[in-house]
C-alpha cells in the first residue's frame, strides 16, 4: 500500500492515472525541493480538485537543467511562448 511514508522512500514515483502518467519527484532540477518549487508555482482547479503547477519560467529552468533529449522540444516551445507573450 502506498502511504506518505512509503512514498517518501522513492526517488521518483510514476503513477498511471486516467489522465496519463503523473510524475512525482522529491526535487526538480532547476526548481529545487518541493518547498522551493512551491514558491514558483500556482494553484489551479481541476475536476478532481486543486493542483499546483510550476510557472512557465520555473518549468523552463527545470527543462534546461535536466537537459534530456525529450525536453529539448519543450524548451524551444516554452521560449517561443515567452517571446510571444512578452511582446504583446
Amino acid at each position: 500500500m502506498l502511504t506518505s511514508e512509503t512514498a517518501a522512500e522513492f526517488r521518483n514515483l510514476y503513477l498511471e492515472t486516467d489522465w496519463g502518467q503523473l510524475d512525482c519527484f522529491p526535487e526538480v532540477s532547476g526548481a529545487g525541493t518541493y518547498e522551493q518549487a512551491i514558491h514558483e508555482s500556482a494553484e489551479i482547479e481541476l475536476a478532481a480538485g486543486p493542483c499546483r503547477i510550476l510557472s512557465d519560467s520555473a518549468l523552463l529552468q527545470a527543462k534546461e537543467a535536466m537537459d534530456r533529449p525529450r525536453d529539448r522540444e519543450a524548451i524551444v516551445q516554452l521560449r517561443a511562448i515567452r517571446e510571444r507573450t512578452s511582446g504583446e
